[in-house]
């Protein structure tokens, strides 16, 4: 396959009609049931979980995908226009085992060092060059798989016309804030660790399906690279002391 059709450009929703507001998960799950309901079903789909719905933009859209733009595993993020799509990783250069700061948006950890400085990395100011497209991929790859799955839902039941493609065009990736009021006392919400969810189905109904919010299952098994570290000779001032690192 050649690299062009590995390309998958990231360019956030387009063609839904408006702009419209990320919400809180709790408001998306209390007050808007449709979209909600696509947004567990999207998710679970570019999970690849087995029983989910096979609509995935693959490869460059699923999760384990996307993920690893984020650190490992260290391979080339399949929607990248090169024309050499293996990864240039080298167990043997520094660059790559021990980078400051990291290349690999800033997650790829080596040692206690490297951490102390990208946990101010993602205090600067060039944080949101990365993770704002990186929130725009997943909310695309999410909000396609919905208009997809939405645009099934109506053609095979006609009296769910109007509902679940308008839901899927204002979907929007939503988010937690660990920062609300409520915190301290409530803690997670129950949606973010809770293994099943129920969401909306067809007629009205309710269907309890997997949470892809509460756990990730590595496709393929866990990647060989996936491994704890230990460094017991950097000691950083508080709170950053540490001696025990986990790869991400």
């Amino acid at each position: 396959m050649s690299s062009i059709e590995y390309h998958y450009p990231v360019i956030g929703r387009k063609g839904t009609g408006g702009i419209f507001d990320r919400l809180p998960i709790q408001t998306l799950e209390k007050d808007h049931p449709y979209q909600f309901a696509l947004f567990i079903l999207a998710f679970n789909a570019i999970q690849q979980r087995s029983d989910a719905p096979q609509v995935v933009e693959e490869p460059a859209a699923t999760f384990m995908e996307i993920a690893s733009i984020h650190g490992r595993p260290y391979v080339e993020w399949a929607g990248d226009r090169n024309k050499d799509i293996s990864a240039d990783y080298s167990a043997n250069d520094k660059k790559d085992t021990n980078p400051v700061p990291s290349r690999f948006g800033g997650m790829a950890i080596a040692s206690a060092v490297v951490l102390y400085s990208l946990t101010i990395f993602h205090g600067a100011v060039v944080f949101p060059t990365w993770h704002r497209p990186y929130v725009m991929l997943i909310e695309q790859s999410i909000g396609n798989i919905a208009e997809t799955l939405a645009q099934d839902i109506e053609a095979n039941n006609p009296n769910e016309h109007g509902v679940w493609i308008k839901a899927a065009k204002e979907l929007r990736f939503p988010y937690w804030d660990w920062a609300g009021k409520d915190v301290p006392e409530n803690g997670l919400p129950p949606v973010l660790y809770e293994e099943k969810v129920e969401i909306m189905a067809v007629g009205g109904k309710k269907q309890i399906v997997h949470n892809p919010l509460s756990y990730f299952s590595y496709v393929g098994g866990v990647p060989s690279d996936f491994s704890d570290e230990k460094d017991d000779s950097v000691m950083l001032p508080f709170p950053f002391q540490i001696t025990e690192l986990a790869q991400m």
